[in-house]
């Protein structure tokens, strides 16, 4: 593939642009013969009059040449936008997910459960432990086996009653081993789990103990569910006809929305910046590359999204019969000046025609030259059809752009609230993975925690808090509601006070099973400087019987995560820059902020918009041309539709709307 390719070497695949050529072509040859007729025939009529006419055909057909030039530059950047917006998409949404399994491999490793297993493991331990990990992936979907191998490759236990597996040769378990690295991660085949074209594993030594340097008695490995991941991403981000694949580094397919055409293995050559040229079993593309922007600095395996489309099929349908009006294209700032440029010049070059028409005509009548009327009169009528040929093809233009802009800012309305549902699917899972914690069951089960008891659940819980950065504190408190311990040792004077009896915590409270968790209402909260979040919430049980002895709620970061996720997904410009005036805003279905990037949209303040947005069904888009505070926007909307259990399965129930607003 070569990047960076000239655009006009895409015209004959522009149907539209291409009938527009044509037409202009055709007025031009055929002003060039009545002219030439007019001459021949009305020699009485001054050669300057004529040689006029000619001048004015030739600024036509320099204007010409710039509007098809322009014409085929803002398409083939605007489908440059599209296949660069999903891409990107593509990768970005798929690092983040895997930056979520960096703290999970980590935490699992320190499962005190784990340790004693490895250490000493009892006749029927190995069911005991398959029973616990069935409970953490009961939680996280996305893993699909959990192995657990000593340092000389056996395997001790797993989840997967499918996989053969009871020992391993994999050098994956020796560079962990040796590493010093928190984590190791590979895609690639593996004898962990054979027969896979390539397993996606997260591995993670597992210490004796949390002390530095502590002895390294197993591996933890957590296989991800790759291939299935991929199938929720591709399906909605690909549009008909496209493919999207991840590539890695060398430009091997690794997963794709259409393996018929684009089979995993299959090599493409990664274009650079823009669209690029590719030909694959025969069929020309268009194609463009994106390298992940990582994610907290993150950047996995340094993957990449690849957006391709046929060549022969990438601007069909791309324009529709003009609806707006030139009079709205001069006053938008979605159409470049070059365009409007172009357009007043052939205002003015069809206004000089009329003024040579009419001279044309006075000087014949004073020279009785009646045969040259009918010419002018087809001059005059060639003039004004190539005025209409530019203003609908710049009109077409416009309402491309205008369609292609509605479609991305409703396309970003989406991504934004897909990353939200995402991310807070992760936190629904975390608070009840960590309420497994043994060592937390088993000090709550205690009548009353001693200090050095409550100074090791403090301990345990920063050690969690220092793996999953999302949180600014993560608390324990036992059945009454008293706070034990605090992750965030600043917040170390909350130990000893009482949550109160906000409903959230007594539902925590009376939850009886592993399953099931609890979100406080969007609001102001002490636990978070008095700032609107959400509080994560569940039951810690005792270790046999299963009382309530506690629980546990985690405090969501929500003011830096929010603005992130809208700020990661607003139309920028080719330089990286926002665009100006554009501002992304979360809101419940009430109109109330959740977050924005706009000053004057404060968190807790409420949005006030016309239209449908706020009625839009689960998973659901809109998008259309709004008035707001005395502007017009291309407004995109999208309500949340959770994501795998999350807000899928009736356990939790928070309508959140995406909008994205882009000034026109």
């Amino acid at each position: 593939m070569s990047a960076n390719l000239p655009a006009g070497r895409w015209l004959r695949h522009m149907p539209r642009v291409t009938g527009y050529n044509q037409a202009l072509v055709g007025l031009g040859q055929w002003w060039h013969k009545v002219t030439l007729i007019g001459k021949i025939n009305s020699l009485s009529v001054a050669a300057t009059l004529i040689d006029d006419m000619q001048g004015t055909r030739r600024r036509f057909e320099k204007l010409q040449a710039r509007l098809i030039e322009n014409l085929v530059t803002e398409n083939t950047h605007k489908l440059e936008q599209e296949f660069s917006a999903r891409a990107q998409a593509a990768i970005d949404i798929l690092v983040r997910n895997l930056f979520e399994r960096t703290a999970d491999v980590g935490f699992l490793a320190t499962d005190d459960d784990i340790r004693a297993f490895l250490r000493a493991p009892a006749p029927d331990s190995a069911e005991a432990i398959v029973a616990r990990l069935r409970e953490y992936t009961l939680k996280y979907s996305v893993y699909d086996e959990i192995i657990i191998v000593d340092p000389h490759g056996q395997v001790r236990a797993h989840l997967d009653g499918d996989n053969p597996v009871t020992r391993t040769t994999d050098p994956l378990i020796e560079e962990t081993l040796r590493t010093g690295e928190p984590y190791v991660e590979i895609f690639r085949p593996s004898d962990l789990q054979p027969g896979r074209r390539a397993a996606h594993i997260f591995s993670a030594p597992i210490t004796d103990n949390d002390a530095p340097g502590a002895p390294v008695i197993g591996v933890l490995c957590l296989c991800f569910r790759f291939e299935n991941e991929m199938e929720g991403i591709f399906a909605n981000l690909a549009r008909p006809g496209e493919i999207i694949t991840i590539l890695d580094r060398e430009g091997r397919v690794l997963a794709g929305s259409d393996e018929k055409r684009i089979p995993p293995g299959a090599h493409l050559t990664p274009g650079g910046e823009g669209l690029g040229s590719a030909i694959h079993d025969g069929e020309h593309y268009l194609a463009r590359t994106n390298a992940t922007r990582g994610y907290q600095g993150n950047f996995g395996l340094n993957w990449q999204g690849h957006v391709m489309r046929p060549l022969r099929e990438a601007f069909a349908g791309r324009g529709a019969e003009p609806a707006q009006g030139l009079d709205q294209m001069h006053h938008s700032r979605i159409f470049s000046e070059e365009l409007r440029a172009i357009s007043r010049s052939a205002a003015l070059v069809t206004d000089d025609l009329s003024l040579i028409v009419l001279n044309g005509q006075i000087v014949s009548a004073k020279r009785d030259a009646n045969e040259f009327m009918p010419v002018l009169e087809e001059i005059r009528n060639i003039g004004e059809r190539t005025k209409g040929v530019f203003d609908r093809s710049l009109a077409n233009l416009f309402d491309t752009v205008l369609s292609s802009l509605l479609s991305e800012v409703q396309f970003q309305a989406f991504l934004a609230v897909d990353i939200m549902d995402r991310n807070l699917y992760e936190r629904a899972n975390d608070v009840r993975w960590w309420a497994l914690t043994s060592r937390f069951r088993e000090i709550l089960a205690r009548a009353r925690p001693t200090p050095p008891e409550q100074e090791a659940l403090a301990a345990t819980l920063a050690c969690i808090n220092g793996l999953y950065t999302v949180y600014t504190n993560l608390l324990l408190f036992d059945a009454g509601g008293e706070i034990l311990a605090v992750s965030n040792a600043a917040e170390s004077a909350l130990v000893g006070t009482s949550l109160g009896d906000a409903p959230h915590v007594k539902q925590a409270l009376a939850v009886g099973e592993s399953q099931a968790y609890v979100v406080s209402p969007f609001a102001p909260t002490p636990l978070y400087g008095g700032r609107y979040t959400y509080l994560y919430l569940t039951s810690v049980r005792a270790p046999l019987e299963g009382r309530v002895v506690g629980g546990i709620a985690i405090v969501f970061d929500a003011e830096p995560q929010f603005a992130a996720m809208l700020s990661d997904t607003l139309p920028r410009t080719d330089q990286g820059e926002v665009v100006e005036g554009a501002f992304g805003v979360f809101a419940e279905r009430n109109g109330r902020v959740i977050a924005s990037t706009r000053e004057q949209l404060p968190t807790g303040g409420m949005l006030s918009l016309d239209g449908p947005f706020f009625a839009l069904g689960n998973g659901e888009r809109h998008s259309a041309i709004v008035e707001y505070a005395g502007r017009n926007y291309a407004v995109g909307a999208a309500m949340s539709q959770g994501y795998r259990e999350y807000k899928t399965t009736g356990d939790y129930v928070n309508d959140v709307l995406a909008l994205i607003f882009v000034p026109v």
